[in-house]
């Protein structure tokens, strides 16, 4: 029982060793074939390839030839039947040779022949369009500021004359010290071509700054920016009312107007007042490297109320800690794990032995489901069939690539082959170069 293969098969340009191609008695014996399918003619002893509807012999000789000629070429075969030897030649009448041309009607004429009727016109922008026939000879002539050469090589070169100009100069002085030269005019003549330049060196003056002077109270002097000196007792501090700055002593709680000031010292005593206690975010905390240094032996300065947050897992002082729990000093400069409340965001991790915070993972040839936290675990199917009748995608939801495919006949139950692609770790498609004649069965294994 032969292999069926429904697909092409790619040797990838290895070589197929020791084949042999099928042999059959005759055509009838090999049937109807497609373009290109071989077989071995075991009575002819030849190979044949099915071309253009029928068997043929490969590299089988010349049966016959015909010859046919055409209205401007003849074809004289010298050879033999099986080696024909085809020559083609023109076959107009009259002779070719270099003052000949071949006419429409298969004939070689001169071309002295040919009518001294024909003509082409020539026009300007101005002036009549002129007709030039053979044997007349057309003039390019020259014209203001232009040269016409005609050359050996039936060329007539078009020249622009030199034109000459003689530049003048003149010079002015502008402000801020530097020059630079300016057309200060120009000359053409009446064809657009310029003829002089007057060319003139402008230079700029040195820019030139005014010096000033303050006298009184403030006193300077200078360019641009400079410095000032204000006079001993030109603003007199001595002035302000006494009465309109709040000292430490009296506080600054009921201090509510526009007409008095606090000293630096009773706005430190009110601010110290109204923050002592409270909670005060420090930032994050490294637990698994003290870092900030917070575990026994702390940064000094640490004051009641400072708060961490814990960015990396690790202990505090002897307690376990997770990222997202938070640390609070309750005493200035806190020394012990009693000085802190830990506030915990959640529970440690599960483990065999621990009950805790953990998630159900699927494993091999296990499905884990989750539905409204609830987890469901349940056996995977390792095996899915399905019917085709052509090339198809099938989805087998196994999760993997590592699949088996196997395919057979559904009517004779032969194993066929086709081009199978795992394009997905859910879906595998079955490619067919022609349609199946009976359905396939298509099994998919895990």
């Amino acid at each position: 029982m032969a292999l069926n293969f429904l697909n092409s098969v790619n040797l990838n340009q290895n070589e197929l060793i020791k084949a042999r191609i099928e042999n059959q008695i005759n055509n009838a014996a090999a049937g109807t074939g497609v373009e290109g399918q071989l077989f071995y003619d075991t009575t002819a002893d030849v190979l044949k390839v099915w071309a253009n509807g029928a068997w043929v012999e490969v590299g089988g000789g010349v049966i016959s030839l015909t010859t046919a000629n055409s209205t401007f070429v003849s074809l004289a075969n010298s050879g033999t039947a099986a080696n024909p030897i085809l020559t083609a030649s023109l076959s107009a009448t009259n002779t070719p040779d270099a003052t000949r041309y071949l006419r429409g009607d298969n004939a070689w004429e001169p071309i002295s022949a040919i009518p001294g009727t024909y003509t082409f016109s020539v026009a300007g922008t101005n002036g009549t369009p002129q007709a030039i026939a053979s044997g007349d000879t057309l003039t390019i002539a020259a014209g203001t500021y232009i040269t016409t050469t005609a050359g050996a090589t039936d060329t007539v070169t078009v020249t622009h004359n030199s034109t000459t100009r003689s530049d003048t100069t003149s010079t002015a002085s502008p402000s801020f010290g530097g020059t630079f030269t300016a057309v200060d005019s120009v000359t053409s003549n009446a064809t657009g071509h310029i003829t002089a330049l007057n060319l003139k060196t402008v230079t700029i003056p040195t820019e030139v700054l005014q010096t000033i002077t303050l006298t009184g109270d403030v006193t300077g002097s200078g360019t641009g920016s400079f410095a000032t000196t204000i006079a001993t007792g030109a603003v007199e501090f001595s002035m302000m009312d006494p009465a309109a700055v709040v000292t430490a002593a009296e506080g600054i709680v009921n201090n509510n107007n526009d007409v008095t000031l606090p000293t630096s010292a009773a706005v430190k005593a009110y601010v110290d007042a109204s923050v002592a206690g409270g909670l005060v975010y420090q930032g994050g905390y490294d637990a698994a490297t003290n870092t900030p240094n917070l575990d026994a032996t702390p940064i000094a300065g640490i004051k009641k109320g400072w708060t961490y947050t814990v960015t990396v897992d690790g202990l505090f002082f002897t307690e376990q800690v997770r990222v997202g729990d938070v640390i609070i000093a309750e005493i200035d400069s806190p020394t012990t794990l009693a000085d802190w409340t830990t506030v915990q965001n959640n529970i440690d991790l599960a483990s065999l032995s621990q009950v805790g915070i953990g998630n159900v993972n699927a494993g091999t040839g296990i499905d884990v489901t989750y539905a409204s936290g609830t987890a469901t675990v349940a056996l995977q199917a390792n095996s899915y069939a399905v019917t085709i009748a052509d090339t198809a995608t099938i989805t087998h939801g196994f999760t993997t690539r590592d699949v088996i495919v196997q395919l057979y006949d559904a009517v004779t139950y032969e194993t066929v082959y086709a081009d199978v692609d795992r394009i997905s770790t859910t879906q595998v498609t079955i490619t067919f170069s022609v349609t199946p004649t009976n359905s396939i069965r298509v099994l998919v294994q895990k």
